[in-house]
């Protein structure tokens, strides 16, 4: 006589799927904390372009050090900046490009911004200074993954609850 496997494997695929939806919570709440316990204003910085750089050339450099909301060009050419990474990593990337002739509120030798910059119009948090995080895209892939595996973890259980109670909503009418 052969044992029939099928009740333990529908057992087991709730558990799997709440898993799965307690993971994808956890993971949302860990990036929401994580962004509450870490947002800051973005420092201001100058950044002084080499005069033969191309414009197509300074925004793929903008992108890739975290430079936003370009402004205010001085006269011999500087540029001010919302810099959302300030990782010691990214600032010596920034101050060694020699694309970049001179920054101004970045400490070369420690790898800091200045404690007395102004702050930028923009906000930064701990994902601008992941190397995986960095990218917005990669963010929002990241959170979408995680809502879809919260939802897809806990919403079958409450539609086979919603569902249940209309059943037993339906035969206590037939009853009554």
């Amino acid at each position: 006589m052969a044992i029939s496997r099928a009740p333990a494997r529908r057992r087991r695929a709730p558990r799997l799927r709440r898993g799965i939806g307690a993971l994808g919570f956890l993971g949302l709440t860990l990036l929401g904390l994580a962004y509450w316990l870490t947002y800051e204003p973005a420092p201001r910085v100058r950044v002084l372009w080499r005069p033969d750089l191309t414009a197509e050339q300074r925004a793929a450099l903008e992108e890739k050090y975290l430079l936003l909301n370009r402004r205010d060009r001085l006269p011999e050419g500087s540029l001010a900046y919302d810099l959302l990474d300030t990782s010691p990593r990214n600032l010596r990337a920034l101050v060694d490009d020699p694309a970049i002739l001179d920054t101004n509120d970045i400490e070369r030798h420690a790898l800091v911004v200045v404690f007395d910059v102004d702050y930028g119009r923009e906000w930064m948090w701990i994902a601008h200074r992941t190397p995986w995080l960095r990218d917005r895209r990669t963010r929002n892939v990241l959170i979408l993954v995680l809502a879809l595996m919260a939802i897809g973890g806990l919403a079958p259980d409450g539609a086979r609850t919603w569902s249940a109670a209309r059943h037993r909503a339906h035969v206590h009418r037939k009853q009554g």
